[in-house]
């Protein structure tokens, strides 16, 4: 890892921070994976097809995408606090707005607008950990990203069986129980005393300069394009297993087999803790790419036992690829080209996921086949690892 992130001798680490990091880490996905296993639920109420269900699942995932940019110019004008608590507040009456509204048309802007504030907040996270953890930044890197994987695990596995229980079975109440916590949350940040880059000048926390991404570096392509191969890898298995079991007749293996898939990120976030000299280096990054796709093939071509596996092995590897390429940019650049890397990474990375998702789903309704909805992400993956790179250390960005 770069000396720009290594711990100064006897540097205290700051415990309150980090809890206010992984309680914000936890939100990112809560919401957003709280929907697949709902899924058939929803699409069964505003009568969704197939390519339907799957961009519902996949609409917050774009919206982060192009919310990116914006975001970077809100981090860059209003600090990283209110950038946070606001994506915080937004992504919370969005999402419990998609229980409430009367229209396919709404539930998906309603959609839209939370993936805008869940860009908002996790845009600002990476910058985050370089300003208020300055002598531990890739321990709040992986802290952050360790709530993150929970938080999924959270959305996606206690989801049908408890927070559906507890709303009576109904979807739409489920979908506001979990803003609960997310309000909460929001309220510590707004009233826990963080601290400042120490050589800004602003009252934004951050060193200035230009916040957009520099479109024109090959870099922010190559490191977009990877993490692309990781978010479509992780995303579109949530977003057509619960179809794909249902047609293999294995339905009743659904509620189990979301809980073991979102819980690989978590096993995956405890193993890079584990490793954290693996951040900015391409050979286990690489490792990740190939054993990703190999699993979303072995999902795609099996059934039983064996798809189920397949699947967990995608699960792990894609989320150690992607903890690995978000840590990147807090590990190798500084100050406002932070969030410039991570927000062109994010925009090129989720908006290909949500291209390819679509394009599946569209491909499995003409057809009638709904493995076919794998199959344009899968062929993704196997391309976009030319984009690894030969350096065997990602260098420093400015």
């Amino acid at each position: 890892m770069n000396s720009n992130t290594s711990n100064p001798l006897g540097a205290a680490k700051p415990y309150g921070i980090l809890v206010v990091l992984w309680l914000v880490g936890w939100t990112l996905r809560v919401p957003i994976l709280a929907a697949p296993p709902l899924a058939t639920r929803i699409a069964d109420s505003f009568g969704l097809g197939e390519a339907a269900e799957g961009a519902l699942t996949m609409l917050p995932v774009v919206t982060i995408a192009f919310g990116a940019i914006p975001a970077a110019w809100i981090i860059a004008k209003f600090g990283l606090r209110i950038a946070i608590v606001a994506g915080l507040l937004v992504m919370t009456a969005a999402s419990v707005a998609r229980g409430q509204v009367p229209s396919p048309a709404l539930l998906f802007a309603a959609s839209a607008i939370m993936g805008l504030g869940v860009a908002v907040f996790q845009t600002a996270l990476p910058a985050a950990t370089r300003v208020w953890t300055p002598s531990h930044v890739a321990l709040g890197s992986a802290v952050y990203l360790n709530g993150m994987m929970l938080g999924e695990l959270s959305g996606a596995g206690l989801t049908l069986p408890i927070v559906l229980p507890l709303a009576g079975g109904d979807w739409r109440l489920a979908l506001g129980l979990w803003a609960i916590p997310i309000v909460l949350i929001a309220l510590l940040v707004a009233l826990v005393r963080v601290p400042k880059d120490p050589s800004s000048q602003s009252e934004t926390g951050l060193p200035q300069g230009p916040s957009l991404p520099k479109w024109n570096d090959l870099r922010v392509w190559q490191y977009g394009l990877l993490l692309a191969s990781s978010v479509v890898a992780f995303f579109v298995v949530n977003a057509y297993s619960g179809s794909l079991l249902q047609s293999r007749g294995e339905y009743d293996a659904a509620e189990a087999f979301h809980f073991a898939y979102n819980a690989m990120p978590l096993a995956a976030s405890f193993t890079v803790l584990m490793v954290p000299g693996w951040v900015g280096l391409r050979a286990p990054i690489a490792v990740a790419a190939v054993f990703s796709a190999l699993g979303l093939a072995g999902f795609t071509i099996l059934d039983g036992w064996a798809s189920w596996v397949s699947a967990m092995v995608t699960g792990f590897a894609a989320t150690i690829e992607l903890i690995l390429l978000v840590s990147l940019p807090p590990a190798i650049a500084k100050g406002i080209a932070v969030t410039r890397l991570s927000a062109g990474m994010t925009l090129i990375s989720f908006s290909i996921a949500f291209l390819l998702t679509l394009l599946g789903g569209g491909l499995a309704d003409r057809q009638d086949w709904l493995e076919m909805a794998l199959m344009p992400s899968l062929v993704f993956m196997v391309v976009a690892l030319a984009a690894l790179g030969r350096s065997a250390r990602y260098p420093g960005y400015e």
